[in-house]
């Protein structure tokens, strides 16, 4: 049985979707299901302006990434934002900020992609 869950965005093998309780349904025949975007150029990005970034989450309903500063010249969360979104034709749909100084922005590539979730970790200043 091929069911898909709207919600989380990922297909399922139940009526119920077993992660977040919703119902699932049989998408129609021609329905191809939102492509992941490339976490290799993303990371080719973010190392170009001092970030590494690491996957987090299931991969299915969005593309989750860690960014931690990696260079003593890393350009702030901002700009590391831009640049990502610059390199992948893609636009910031929001930013926010999160616990511990991070700040987490949705980015949404044009066509046919799942959106990124980018937490970004805050740039410490050496003691």
């Amino acid at each position: 049985m091929n069911l898909y869950c709207n919600d989380c965005a990922s297909f399922r093998k139940n009526a119920i979707c077993q992660k977040c309780g919703g119902k699932t349904f049989t998408p129609h025949e021609s329905f191809t299901e939102l492509k992941l975007p490339s976490i290799d150029r993303i990371r080719e990005l973010a190392k170009e302006v001092g970030y590494a970034i690491g996957v987090h989450g299931t991969l299915e309903r969005d593309l989750d990434l860690i960014a931690a500063p990696w260079s003593d010249d890393a350009i702030g969360n901002k700009g590391l934002m831009d640049h990502i979104a610059k390199g992948m034709n893609a636009r910031i749909i929001s930013i926010e900020r999160k616990p511990l100084g991070r700040y987490a922005a949705t980015i949404q590539i044009d066509g046919w992609f799942k959106p990124i979730d980018l937490s970004v970790c805050p740039i410490l200043q050496p003691s």
